[in-house]
């Protein structure tokens, strides 16, 4: 809901009223008004100012590492009776409102442009809602305790959804945790023996369908939620949960009026799942999940059909299916000497769907997954990064600490700064992993090792019979490159993970006690892509070399005639200062697209109380990664610079947190800096930057490179990087 600033401004000044007196009701009500001044500050090098918030991959949204914007949030609650509680928020929020906006007076409005183009930095001013100081009215939430014996609760309005598991009914994330309205009904029946929670929310029209929207009826799409509780004895609980999701829409075949209209689905999902603990002791705990999830797109309300190569959605097309499934035990210093065990076995199938899960905040396994310091598949984190005007959003230093598992394709890192951990999507891992503890004298140490085989490990996608561009998976960035935080599925794919990890902290005493810590991290990854010659897209031969154009002999892997070809096209012969050759190397051998990754990882940090307010800690991590990611025949599937060769990334990390009564300040300076040494393999002819490559693409004019399939190019020089960021803080509550 959007105000007017006049009205905003009369609206805050009657909630100072009501905080300085009190309104009663017949039985001594009284509202309670509290609030918080939250500040922000920004600064880096990459000098971008869409927004105050570091990433976003959202388009014409906007994202910056410079600017400041301060928000407010009035937190009101009010009791009337001993039955009914009332609570709800005032507040406004960052997004492209900066200090310099001056409040949003003026700017261009779009509205009655003959070109309009995105709003980006606060340019529209008070034409646009994320820049003029708007203020909304969130988390406004009834709560009903009427004393029945069968109902504890009733709550109408906002919830955050935190009463259902990340695998079925994710708890929102944190800047939108009261937006989901629902109706929410918990209690117990059989004298309390058995706990429920029954909810009917409404789906978010803005990702929770099919292209991350929930198409043009939006009133009546709505997921319920039945979740119940038992816990016969101490040594044993059971949690049921069924899920049931309705994206409707109206039905185009109903031609009869006369008695309203029917409706029929869009999207639906179903989602049903069973958790359970086992507690003998207090020594030994052992926990199971298990889920099965359905979902369905109908193609007659413009959902997609298949994705080509690439595609963006949060549900892969047509009707799917799978399981997901873990299994924790967990042993607590069971030989008496400070060590302990957690062990955990777990399976996401290719084809779960819950489009309510999780999308952040919530890590769904234990181990602690890849890094944050690598978003997008190229060394220096840029977004398709062969095409012009595509930079990195989050930088070349990436987001720190290592990333949360959700299971889900809808994961969420929109509108984060770096100091905070990236998600990403654990959809068709199976695996296991093994973390021992233990404390010895004063040292706290913990090691994990983690196995990962994956479900998509498929050819062809796992249809041989279909065409390689009619994929019903959604491709976001491809598996290329050191990772990708939002994309489970690959054409080619014969991958296995393996990660170890040595953590250990302890404290030093010296002075009021010097906080020390440290990690070592290393992960084995290969993935052998294709491995069945029949995929190769062309017939053995068909680039001769010495000058000789391709012939162009398409090789079928199935009985219609489709061929890789579609998506691996042949090289033009190039002639380049004398030499002749291929543009790039044609795709005429099973290694041509294989992935080889060696990565370590290590840090070292300490932390000092220097006074009673004041905390400061430093901290340095180092980056070696050794990767063969294909050579120039396999492109990155086309989209992305190729991050063969190696990478080398340097992280000096300050941070500070400073208290003063209410009031809070927090500082995180960041220094990143290294090199990336491509090696593309050979087989190709070198070209070199002209006037428009170095515009386009940030490289010196002469550099080598080669131009790709799509006209991209990716270098070949060494690349020296160096970023330097900032983020400030206050909060003052009040």
């Amino acid at each position: 809901m959007r105000f007017s600033r006049g009205f905003a401004i009369g609206l805050l000044a009657a909630a100072a009223a009501l905080a300085s007196v009190p309104a009663f009701a017949v039985d001594g009500q009284t509202m309670v008004i509290t609030g918080e001044d939250y500040t922000k500050w920004l600064w880096g090098t990459q000098h971008t100012d869409g927004s105050v918030y570091n990433f976003t991959t959202i388009p014409n949204e906007g994202y910056g590492d410079n600017g400041q914007g301060t928000e407010i949030d009035l937190y009101l609650f009010s009791k009337p009776n001993k039955y009914v509680e009332v609570q709800g928020r005032l507040q406004s929020r960052f997004n492209q409102n900066q200090w310099t906006n001056y409040g949003g007076f003026g700017g261009r409005n779009p509205a009655f442009e003959n070109n309009p183009q995105p709003c980006l930095g606060g340019d529209c001013g008070e034409f646009d809602p994320r820049s003029n100081e708007y203020i909304k009215i969130r988390g406004l939430t009834a709560r009903f305790t009427p004393g029945f014996k069968w109902l504890d609760s009733a709550t109408i309005g906002s919830t955050d959804l935190g009463m259902f598991d990340p695998f079925t009914i994710g708890k929102i994330r944190y800047i939108d945790r009261d937006n989901a309205k629902a109706i929410l009904f918990q209690g117990s029946i059989f004298d309390r023996k058995l706990g429920y929670d029954f909810i009917r929310v409404s789906l978010p029209r803005l990702f929770a369908g099919p292209n991350f929207n929930t198409g043009d009826y939006t009133g009546q799409d709505g997921a319920y939620g039945l979740q119940l509780k038992l816990a016969p004895a101490p040594i044993f609980d059971v949690v049921g949960v069924v899920e049931r999701v309705r994206d409707l829409e109206i039905d185009p075949t109903d031609r009869n009026f006369d008695n309203g209209t029917s409706v029929a689905d869009r999207f639906k999902n179903d989602v049903y799942g069973v958790r359970f603990g086992i507690h003998p002791s207090s020594k030994v705990d052992v926990r199971g999940q298990y889920y099965h999830s359905s979902a369905e797109s109908d193609p007659r309300f413009g959902v997609p059909t298949g994705f080509g190569t690439s595609g963006f959605s949060p549900t892969p097309a047509g009707k799917i299916s799978d399981p997901a499934y873990k299994a924790n035990v967990d042993l607590n210093d069971p030989f008496g000497i400070g060590l302990s065990f957690n062990l955990e076995y777990f399976n996401i199938g290719a084809q779960y769907e819950s489009i309510l899960s999780a999308r952040r905040e919530s890590d769904v396994l234990l181990t602690e997954g890849h890094d944050g310091a690598w978003v997008f598949p190229g060394p220096d984190n840029s977004a398709f990064g062969v095409f012009p005007g595509n930079p990195t959003r989050i930088g070349y230093g990436g987001f720190e600490g290592n990333a949360q598992q959700v299971a889900t394709l809808s994961v969420d890192n929109e509108f984060t700064d770096f100091d905070e951990p990236m998600a990403e999507t654990v959809i068709g891992w199976k695996g296991i992993t093994v973390v021992p503890t233990w404390t010895v004298g004063k040292w706290d140490l913990a090691a994990e090792l983690t196995h990962i085989d994956y479900n998509t490990n498929w050819q062809a996608w796992g249809f041989p019979n279909k065409a390689i561009d009619n994929s019903i998976y959604p491709n976001f960035e491809s598996d290329a490159g050191i990772g990708s935080y939002r994309n489970a599925y690959a054409p080619f794919q014969d991958k296995k993970t393996d990660l170890y990890v040595l953590r250990g902290k302890t404290v030093i005493d010296a002075g009021k006690g010097v906080d020390l810590f440290g990690k070592v991290k290393y992960i084995k990854e290969t993935d052998k892509r294709m491995n069945d010659a029949r995929f190769l897209p062309y017939k053995p031969g068909d680039c001769p070399g010495g000058g000789v154009a391709c012939h162009n002999s398409v090789n079928p892997y199935n009985g219609n005639g489709n061929s890789t070809s579609a998506i691996y096209g042949n090289p033009p012969v190039i002639t380049v200062n004398g030499v002749t050759g291929y543009q790039w190397k044609p795709f005429d051998s099973l290694s041509d697209d294989d992935k080889d990754m060696n990565y370590k990882m290590f840090q070292v940090g300490t932390g000092y109380q220097l006074t009673g307010d004041l905390y400061t800690s430093l901290t340095f991590e180092y980056y070696d990664v050794d990767l063969k990611d294909g050579d120039t025949a396999f492109q990155a599937y086309q989209l992305h610079n190729m991050a063969s060769g190696k990478s080398q990334k340097n992280k000096l990390i300050l941070a500070a947190k400073y208290t003063l009564g209410g009031a809070e300040f927090g500082l995180n300076y960041e220094y990143n800096f290294g090199t990336f040494d491509p090696n593309f393999g050979g087989g190709f002819v070198t070209q070199f930057a002209d006037d428009q490559i170095s515009k386009d693409f940030g490289v010196p004019v002469g550099s080598p490179g080669f131009r790709g399939r799509f006209g991209g190019w990716n270098s070949l020089i060494k690349r020296d990087f160096t970023q330097n960021r900032l983020k400030a803080f206050m909060k003052v509550r009040f």
